[in-house]
Parts: structure tokens; sequence; C-alpha cells
């Protein structure tokens, strides 16, 4: 009987310790994104990002909701913004409209992308359309 009750219970625990491996993974993951999300958040507090940037309003350049609304948080829509907030956009280039994006060439890539990440963690505002210029 006692080894009965051990063998259910060493079943029970081996188990029971399988099943936590995707709730661990996933675990991992969020708390992996919200630390880069957090390291974009005081990147952009640190660097000149609010001078033209907001969650809500456009100041300058677009807003955080309005680049949401524009842009999934895809890796390659995050590589791409942070490549153009490193090299900066010539209102010319007819991105942002007739505003120019600033040159950040100091930004490392991982910076600027975690930066953007935080941007972009922000709901989309549908009242405040994305205005910007598609040559």
């Amino acid at each position: 009987m006692r080894l009965f009750f051990f063998l259910l219970l060493l079943s029970l625990f081996i188990f029971s310790c399988g099943r936590n491996k995707n709730v661990s993974s996933k675990e991992a993951k969020n708390t992996a994104q919200k630390a880069v999300i957090e390291k974009g958040r005081v990147l952009f507090e640190r660097e000149d990002c609010s001078g033209c940037h907001a969650e809500r309003d456009a100041i300058i350049g677009p807003s955080f909701r309005q680049l949401a609304g524009e842009y999934a948080a895809t890796d390659a829509n995050i590589s791409h913004l942070a490549n153009m907030a490193i090299i900066g956009v010539k209102p010319e280039q007819g991105i942002w409209g007739s505003r120019e994006m600033t040159p950040h060439p100091h930004l490392k890539q991982e910076d600027a992308e975690a930066i953007i990440r935080y941007m972009l963690s922000f709901p989309a505002d549908p009242k405040k359309p994305f205005l910007h210029n598609t040559k």
C-alpha cells in the first residue's frame, strides 16, 4: 500500500512539473518584452524624443498612438522605424509630410528599436489617423 501511494505521489509530482513549461516560457517572454519596453521608455525620456513625440498628441512628429495605427509592432517595422530614427528623414522624402525627423546617429540600433517598441506598445487612436505622404 505504501508503494502504491509513493508511486502515485511521484507520478503526480512528475506530471505537474511538466505542465508548467509552456506557462513559464510565456511568462519569460512577457517579462523580456516588458523589460525591452521599459528600456525604451527610459531611453525615450533620456533622449530628445519627447520634444517631437507624445503618447496622444502629434507635436512635431506623430504621436505614439498614430504610429501604432500605421505600423504593426513587427520586427521588420521596428527595425525600419529605428533605422529612420538613426539616419533621420528629410521633408522631401515625403514620409512625415513637410516635417523633418532629426537624425540620431549616436543611437545604437538596439536602443533605437527599444524606443520604437515602447512607442508602439500603446494602442492606436482611430480618431487621429496617421497623416503622411506616400509618394
